[in-house]
């Protein structure tokens, strides 16, 4: 199945699929309702002139995480998991789970300061 977006007018402020900033209330954006994401209609328009893949960064070791090669490329959504993706080496590791807890936990830390 095919992901449609639908144009609306925002009622409330969210955050853009595409580029991670704010959609403010009273604009107009895109919304999916299968991904339950929202973006920009100008990331609309630039992703359709600019068809580049985007490779994302692992989540654990901050390299690339292979998105080409992926056993689970044909159905990512990048947009969506870009701050979430583990490259296959990452996940391949005895304690995947608590490394990737402890990425959370720094970046967490990071964040806050």
């Amino acid at each position: 199945m095919s992901e449609s977006w639908i144009r609306l007018l925002v009622k409330y402020k969210g955050k853009c699929a595409v580029c991670g900033k704010e959609i403010p209330q009273g604009e107009y954006a895109l919304w999916s309702r299968t991904s339950k994401a929202i973006k920009h209609v100008r990331c609309e328009t630039m992703a359709e002139e600019i068809p580049e893949i985007m490779e994302l960064k692992c989540f654990v070791c901050g390299k690339n995480a292979g998105c080409a090669a992926c056993s689970l490329e044909a159905d990512c959504n990048r947009a969506l998991v870009s701050q979430a993706c583990i490259c296959e080496q990452c996940m391949a590791e005895p304690k995947a789970y608590e490394n990737y807890q402890q990425a959370f936990l720094t970046k967490a830390r990071l964040k806050s300061k």
